[in-house]
């Protein structure tokens, strides 16, 4: 059996549900539906009645969506977990029958989808998610299988034993890297993550201000991921951003990325929220790496007193 497993928060999730639900009623009783309903203050389905079929779990109030993820992998039947973010959009007409021919013939203990993003975005409002996201995250599988490590939790299907070795940090209840944790634990216990080609549509909800605030969150995030890995220094080796920050306190140039906080950290953001669309991704990554400077200068004055 397939357990397909939504966490969701403030999200209406009818239309995926719908979708999901004609693609698996072909395969009855080899396919499951279940869903977390993380503390919602809002609905996220339209009519309850239409899915009397599908399992739903709902926390009285958020406890993140590492919590979230656990629950799910209690609750599902199934050997097999295939976790859908709830703002996913299901684009192929078999996505279900594909994830069952490839967990029959190329047998695998994590396997990952893919994913797309719209052609573009639907007004500027949106833009910077889209832009960094399509060049960041919406890679060919071709890309994929050249890096090992690569993991997301949305559109991956994971089997219930690696749960038993390995579950997701639920200390980590910020937005952001709880997967880049989990990812990178699957590689130190030797698990490798099979790539294939079923990708999902994200939607783009975020505007660029919220999205600029989930970036920060993140960040902190991602510091906290480095900390509570089983390897600092691997988890650090395998995370692009804070290789570029060793190689910055390599040739000993940190001085420099002080400088340039103080000289244009929040202008960098304004031009970011608004959007400048002249070289984005560029200073997307400028401000990524001097927040992460500011929070690892906080932890060690912290360290200090």
């Amino acid at each position: 059996m397939l357990s397909v497993c939504i966490p969701v928060h403030n999200t209406n999730i009818t239309q995926l549900l719908m979708e999901l639900s004609r693609q698996a009623q072909v395969f009855s009783g080899q396919v499951e539906i279940i869903v977390v309903n993380d503390g919602s203050t809002v609905p996220i389905i339209e009519k309850t009645a239409m899915f009397d079929h599908i399992r739903i779990f709902t926390h009285s109030m958020p406890l993140g969506r590492s919590v979230a993820r656990n629950r799910l992998m209690l609750e599902a039947k199934g050997p097999y977990l295939l976790m859908l973010d709830a703002g996913s959009e299901v684009i192929q007409f078999n996505f279900i029958e594909a994830w069952l021919n490839v967990i029959e013939h190329e047998p695998a203990e994590v396997y990952y989808g893919g994913s797309q993003y719209p052609s573009r975005p639907d007004d500027d409002s949106r833009y910077l998610r889209w832009k960094v996201s399509s060049i960041r995250e919406s890679q060919p599988i071709e890309i994929r299988k050249k890096r090992a490590t690569s993991f997301k939790t949305n559109n991956t299907v994971i089997h219930k034993s690696v749960f038993e070795k390995l579950q997701f940090d639920e200390s980590m209840v910020g937005y952001g890297h709880e997967d880049t944790l989990f990812g990178f634990e699957l590689t130190q216990l030797g698990i490798k993550v099979r790539q294939v080609d079923i990708p999902v549509m994200n939607q783009l909800k975020d505007t660029n201000e919220s999205f600029m605030n989930k970036t920060d969150s993140a960040i902190e995030n991602l510091v906290m991921a480095s900390q509570k890995a089983s390897s600092k220094v691997r988890f650090q080796q395998q995370v692009r951003l804070f290789k570029v920050y060793e190689t910055f306190r390599k040739w000993r140039l940190l001085f420099l990325l002080d400088v340039l906080d103080k000289m244009m950290t929040n202008e960098l953001r304004r031009q970011l929220v608004k959007p400048n669309k002249f070289m984005l991704v560029v200073k997307y990554d400028v401000y990524k790496i001097l927040r992460l400077r500011q929070l690892l200068k906080r932890q060690a004055l912290k360290f200090l007193q």
